[in-house]
Protein backbone atom coordinates (compact mmCIF):
# COMPACT_ATOMS: atom_id res chain seq x y z
CA UNK A 1 0.00 0.00 0.00
CA UNK A 2 1.83 3.49 -1.20
CA UNK A 3 1.60 6.22 1.13
CA UNK A 4 0.93 9.74 -0.74
CA UNK A 5 2.50 12.23 0.56
CA UNK A 6 0.45 15.92 -0.11
CA UNK A 7 2.61 18.25 -1.22
CA UNK A 8 2.85 21.02 0.96
CA UNK A 9 2.34 24.18 -0.67
CA UNK A 10 4.22 27.31 0.67
CA UNK A 11 2.41 29.86 1.93
CA UNK A 12 3.37 33.29 -0.45
CA UNK A 13 3.33 35.51 2.37
CA UNK A 14 6.03 34.06 3.94
CA UNK A 15 7.94 34.59 1.30
CA UNK A 16 7.04 37.54 -0.41
CA UNK A 17 5.64 39.25 2.78
CA UNK A 18 9.06 40.21 3.97
CA UNK A 19 9.96 43.24 3.59
CA UNK A 20 13.83 44.64 3.74
CA UNK A 21 14.88 47.26 5.88
CA UNK A 22 14.83 50.05 3.15
CA UNK A 23 10.71 49.47 2.55
CA UNK A 24 10.72 50.87 6.16
CA UNK A 25 13.30 53.67 5.59
CA UNK A 26 11.31 55.07 3.22
CA UNK A 27 7.80 54.34 5.13
CA UNK A 28 9.43 56.47 8.01
CA UNK A 29 10.82 59.14 5.88
CA UNK A 30 7.37 60.04 4.41
CA UNK A 31 5.81 59.80 7.34
CA UNK A 32 8.37 62.70 8.72
CA UNK A 33 8.32 64.58 5.86
CA UNK A 34 4.72 64.45 6.17
CA UNK A 35 4.58 65.33 9.69
CA UNK A 36 7.52 68.19 9.17
CA UNK A 37 5.88 69.77 6.48
CA UNK A 38 2.48 70.05 8.43
CA UNK A 39 4.39 71.44 11.00
CA UNK A 40 6.66 74.00 8.71
CA UNK A 41 3.20 75.03 6.94
CA UNK A 42 1.31 75.80 10.50
CA UNK A 43 4.71 77.45 11.39
CA UNK A 44 4.27 79.47 8.69
CA UNK A 45 0.65 80.32 8.96
CA UNK A 46 1.40 81.77 12.47
CA UNK A 47 4.16 83.67 11.13
CA UNK A 48 1.89 85.13 8.67
CA UNK A 49 -0.98 85.50 11.52
CA UNK A 50 1.38 87.34 14.02
CA UNK A 51 2.69 89.64 11.30
CA UNK A 52 -0.82 90.81 10.45
CA UNK A 53 -1.92 91.15 14.24
CA UNK A 54 1.76 93.07 14.07
CA UNK A 55 1.10 95.67 11.45
CA UNK A 56 -2.70 95.93 12.50
CA UNK A 57 -1.31 97.19 16.10
CA UNK A 58 0.73 99.49 14.23
CA UNK A 59 -2.01 101.14 11.75
CA UNK A 60 -3.78 101.61 15.43
CA UNK A 61 -0.67 103.06 17.34
CA UNK A 62 -0.46 105.52 13.98
CA UNK A 63 -4.25 106.45 14.36
CA UNK A 64 -3.62 107.19 18.54
CA UNK A 65 -0.90 109.05 17.96
CA UNK A 66 -1.91 111.05 14.67
CA UNK A 67 -5.63 111.87 17.21
CA UNK A 68 -2.76 112.37 20.46
CA UNK A 69 -0.77 115.06 18.10
CA UNK A 70 -3.75 116.99 16.93
CA UNK A 71 -5.16 116.93 20.67
CA UNK A 72 -2.07 118.18 21.74
CA UNK A 73 -2.23 121.41 19.57
CA UNK A 74 -5.33 122.34 20.85
CA UNK A 75 -4.59 121.85 24.04
CA UNK A 76 -1.54 123.84 23.71
CA UNK A 77 -3.61 126.85 22.25
CA UNK A 78 -6.08 126.32 24.62
CA UNK A 79 -3.66 126.91 27.37
CA UNK A 80 -1.91 130.42 25.50
CA UNK A 81 -5.50 131.46 25.65
CA UNK A 82 -6.16 131.02 29.52
CA UNK A 83 -3.06 132.26 29.88
CA UNK A 84 -3.69 135.64 28.65
CA UNK A 85 -6.82 135.85 30.82
CA UNK A 86 -4.60 135.25 33.82
CA UNK A 87 -1.88 137.99 32.92
CA UNK A 88 -5.57 140.26 32.45
CA UNK A 89 -6.95 138.98 35.49
CA UNK A 90 -3.89 139.77 37.84
CA UNK A 91 -3.23 142.80 35.97
CA UNK A 92 -6.44 144.20 37.00
CA UNK A 93 -6.24 143.24 40.69
CA UNK A 94 -4.98 145.89 42.82
CA UNK A 95 -3.90 146.14 46.07
CA UNK A 96 -5.52 147.90 48.29
CA UNK A 97 -8.22 147.78 45.96
CA UNK A 98 -9.43 151.41 44.66
CA UNK A 99 -13.49 151.84 45.50
CA UNK A 100 -15.19 151.11 42.01
CA UNK A 101 -12.98 148.74 40.91
CA UNK A 102 -14.01 145.52 42.41
CA UNK A 103 -15.77 144.21 39.12
CA UNK A 104 -12.80 144.48 36.85
CA UNK A 105 -11.53 140.94 37.65
CA UNK A 106 -14.84 139.59 36.35
CA UNK A 107 -14.25 140.36 33.41
CA UNK A 108 -11.57 137.48 32.97
CA UNK A 109 -11.86 135.23 35.81
CA UNK A 110 -13.93 132.52 34.12
CA UNK A 111 -11.36 131.99 31.68
CA UNK A 112 -8.38 132.84 33.47
CA UNK A 113 -9.64 129.79 35.92
CA UNK A 114 -10.64 127.45 33.43
CA UNK A 115 -8.66 124.46 32.98
CA UNK A 116 -7.82 121.42 30.66
CA UNK A 117 -6.12 118.14 31.24
CA UNK A 118 -4.66 116.21 28.02
CA UNK A 119 -3.73 112.73 28.11
CA UNK A 120 -2.62 110.35 25.72
CA UNK A 121 -4.89 108.02 24.00
CA UNK A 122 -3.00 104.54 25.35
CA UNK A 123 -5.88 102.33 23.24
CA UNK A 124 -3.14 100.32 21.15
CA UNK A 125 -0.49 100.06 23.97
CA UNK A 126 -2.82 98.83 26.37
CA UNK A 127 -3.84 96.21 23.87
CA UNK A 128 0.02 95.65 23.52
CA UNK A 129 0.58 95.34 27.40
CA UNK A 130 -2.43 93.23 28.30
CA UNK A 131 -2.18 90.76 25.43
CA UNK A 132 1.07 90.12 25.55
CA UNK A 133 1.60 92.07 22.51
CA UNK A 134 5.03 93.89 22.55
CA UNK A 135 6.49 90.20 21.88
CA UNK A 136 4.52 90.71 18.67
CA UNK A 137 6.75 93.17 17.82
CA UNK A 138 10.05 92.34 15.49
CA UNK A 139 11.40 95.56 15.15
CA UNK A 140 13.15 96.15 18.41
CA UNK A 141 13.55 100.58 17.50
CA UNK A 142 9.68 100.67 17.14
CA UNK A 143 9.27 98.32 20.29
CA UNK A 144 11.99 100.41 22.69
CA UNK A 145 10.38 103.81 21.28
CA UNK A 146 7.02 102.77 22.28
CA UNK A 147 7.25 101.83 25.72
CA UNK A 148 9.88 105.06 25.90
CA UNK A 149 7.24 106.94 24.63
CA UNK A 150 4.51 105.73 26.78
CA UNK A 151 7.19 105.79 30.18
CA UNK A 152 7.46 109.72 29.62
CA UNK A 153 3.38 110.09 29.42
CA UNK A 154 3.38 107.91 32.56
CA UNK A 155 5.87 109.43 34.31
CA UNK A 156 7.04 112.53 33.21
CA UNK A 157 3.63 114.41 32.18
CA UNK A 158 1.37 112.73 34.82
CA UNK A 159 4.13 114.38 37.39
CA UNK A 160 3.79 117.49 35.86
CA UNK A 161 -0.13 117.07 35.56
CA UNK A 162 -0.17 116.40 39.27
CA UNK A 163 1.96 119.28 40.50
CA UNK A 164 -0.39 121.93 37.87
CA UNK A 165 -3.45 120.66 39.36
CA UNK A 166 -2.14 121.37 42.77
CA UNK A 167 -1.36 125.04 41.72
CA UNK A 168 -4.92 125.78 40.35
CA UNK A 169 -6.96 124.14 43.55
CA UNK A 170 -4.64 126.66 45.53
CA UNK A 171 -5.95 129.38 43.53
CA UNK A 172 -9.14 128.10 43.46
CA UNK A 173 -9.52 127.92 47.38
CA UNK A 174 -7.95 131.65 47.60
CA UNK A 175 -10.70 133.04 44.59
CA UNK A 176 -13.39 131.72 47.12
CA UNK A 177 -12.20 134.23 49.87
CA UNK A 178 -12.70 137.16 47.69
CA UNK A 179 -15.33 136.37 44.91
CA UNK A 180 -18.51 135.94 44.52
CA UNK A 181 -19.24 133.00 43.49
CA UNK A 182 -23.05 133.33 42.53
CA UNK A 183 -21.31 136.15 40.18
CA UNK A 184 -18.90 133.97 38.14
CA UNK A 185 -21.84 131.31 37.76
CA UNK A 186 -24.26 133.55 35.88
CA UNK A 187 -21.59 135.07 33.90
CA UNK A 188 -20.84 131.74 32.74
CA UNK A 189 -24.40 130.98 32.09
CA UNK A 190 -24.84 133.89 30.22
CA UNK A 191 -21.30 134.09 28.27
CA UNK A 192 -19.81 130.74 29.01
CA UNK A 193 -16.12 131.82 28.63
CA UNK A 194 -16.12 134.71 26.76
CA UNK A 195 -15.91 138.06 27.84
CA UNK A 196 -18.72 139.57 29.81
CA UNK A 197 -20.20 142.49 27.84
CA UNK A 198 -20.45 146.07 29.16
CA UNK A 199 -24.16 145.51 30.20
CA UNK A 200 -22.70 142.19 32.20
CA UNK A 201 -20.20 144.68 33.78
CA UNK A 202 -22.85 147.09 34.82
CA UNK A 203 -24.81 143.96 36.57
CA UNK A 204 -22.22 142.95 38.64
CA UNK A 205 -21.51 146.15 39.85
CA UNK A 206 -24.91 146.38 41.27
CA UNK A 207 -24.69 143.14 42.51
CA UNK A 208 -21.19 143.82 44.13
CA UNK A 209 -22.72 146.74 46.28
CA UNK A 210 -25.85 144.10 47.46
CA UNK A 211 -22.69 141.13 48.05
CA UNK A 212 -20.43 142.67 50.16
CA UNK A 213 -17.57 140.81 51.53
CA UNK A 214 -17.98 140.60 54.88
CA UNK A 215 -13.77 140.68 55.64
CA UNK A 216 -12.74 144.01 56.89
CA UNK A 217 -10.58 145.54 54.29
CA UNK A 218 -7.15 144.81 55.46
CA UNK A 219 -8.14 141.16 55.94
CA UNK A 220 -10.05 141.53 52.08
CA UNK A 221 -6.82 142.73 50.67
CA UNK A 222 -4.51 139.95 52.43
CA UNK A 223 -6.65 137.31 50.74
CA UNK A 224 -6.83 139.64 47.20
CA UNK A 225 -3.08 139.57 47.58
CA UNK A 226 -2.81 136.00 48.34
CA UNK A 227 -4.77 135.47 45.62
CA UNK A 228 -2.99 137.39 42.72
CA UNK A 229 0.34 135.50 44.00
CA UNK A 230 -1.00 132.24 43.66
CA UNK A 231 -2.41 132.91 40.24
CA UNK A 232 0.98 134.00 39.03
CA UNK A 233 2.69 130.69 40.85
CA UNK A 234 -0.22 129.33 38.25
CA UNK A 235 1.11 131.39 35.38
CA UNK A 236 4.47 130.16 35.98
CA UNK A 237 3.95 126.59 36.27
CA UNK A 238 2.87 126.35 32.52
CA UNK A 239 6.48 126.37 31.57
CA UNK A 240 6.48 123.15 32.91
CA UNK A 241 3.47 122.03 31.27
CA UNK A 242 4.93 123.71 28.28
CA UNK A 243 8.14 121.56 28.40
CA UNK A 244 5.71 118.16 28.52
CA UNK A 245 3.96 119.57 25.69
CA UNK A 246 6.99 120.33 23.77
CA UNK A 247 9.14 117.09 24.49
CA UNK A 248 5.79 114.95 24.04
CA UNK A 249 5.26 116.58 20.56
CA UNK A 250 8.69 115.89 19.39
CA UNK A 251 8.32 112.04 20.55
CA UNK A 252 5.01 111.55 18.58
CA UNK A 253 6.22 112.65 15.56
CA UNK A 254 9.40 110.81 15.90
CA UNK A 255 7.61 107.86 16.89
CA UNK A 256 4.85 108.46 13.79
CA UNK A 257 7.93 108.77 11.31
CA UNK A 258 9.21 105.84 12.23
CA UNK A 259 6.44 103.37 12.41
CA UNK A 260 5.34 104.69 8.95
CA UNK A 261 9.07 104.02 7.35
CA UNK A 262 9.54 100.38 9.35
CA UNK A 263 6.13 98.98 8.43
CA UNK A 264 5.23 101.17 5.15
CA UNK A 265 2.38 102.89 6.44
CA UNK A 266 0.71 106.42 5.23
Amino acid sequence: MEVHHHAHTPDPGLHRGKKRWTHYFWEFLMLFLAVFCGFLAENIREHRVEHHREKQFMRTMLEDLRSDTALLSYASRYWDTINVNIDSLASVIQIPVIPGNEAKPYQFINRALDYYSFSHNDRTISQLKNSGGFRLIRNARVANKIILFDQFNNDAMKNIAEIRTSFYKIAMQLANKVFVQDIINVLFKRNHLARPGTNDMAWVDSMLQRNKNPLPANEYNAALFEFKNALQAYRKDYSNLKFGYDNLKVKMEELIELIRKEYHLK
